[in-house]
């Protein structure tokens, strides 16, 4: 019982970052995934993808103003890409694990010239099924102001027109949405960049 006591406090005494990484890294359960490929950008670093699904946790289970830190941190502590400028032409996916409602993240981008020339955004759940087509999901969420057949060709859109992946803002309805975006476009670099 002691022991016990020991350990908790031990944890309430951790930041909360830590204690992510510590139940993550505890996690026996493995599937091959894009994070899995991206290990390669930062091979130095066994602690890298752990960051990297930290990244993804807390984008599901905290504030705007937490994931903003966190992902800020992420890129200046590993020099994520966030434009294209160094990518060689070529199309590159990106995607995200599945997040708490079964949907992966995927983004398709071509990038000519060191600029981005075209991006395809959509969430997937595991039946393959997009929320752009789904139709009663997009009539759920239009009482938010708008709905992901609109708001994830604004993202698109706006990638185009800024270049750089934290100058995408997102929309009333769908703030999430755009870290979502922000994450697939950056596993697509780091791959492309490997």
């Amino acid at each position: 019982m002691k022991i016990k006591r020991a350990s908790v406090m031990t944890c309430k005494s951790l930041p909360m970052i830590a204690v992510i990484f510590l139940l993550l890294a505890s996690c026996s359960c493995h599937q091959e995934d894009d994070l899995d490929k991206i290990k390669a950008f930062r091979p130095e670093d066994k602690y890298f993808k752990s960051a990297l699904v930290s990244l993804h946790f807390v984008m599901e289970t905290s504030s705007a103003d937490e994931i903003d830190t966190l992902f800020n941190q992420l890129i200046e502590l590993y020099d994520l890409p966030v434009d294209a400028g160094s990518v060689q032409d070529g199309v590159y996916t990106g995607e995200s694990p599945y997040d708490a409602f079964d949907y992966k993240h995927v983004v398709r981008i071509r990038v000519e010239n060191g600029k981005f020339t075209e991006v395809d955004y959509n969430e997937v759940n595991k039946d393959g099924q997009g929320k752009q087509e789904d139709e009663a999901y997009c009539e759920e969420m239009s009482v938010t102001g708008t709905t992901p057949a609109l708001a994830y060709p604004a993202m698109e859109e706006q990638l185009l027109n800024t270049q750089h992946i934290l100058h995408v803002d997102g929309l009333s309805g769908a703030t999430y949405s755009r870290y979502r975006f922000r994450y697939a476009v950056g596993i697509a670099l780091m791959k492309a960049q490997i």
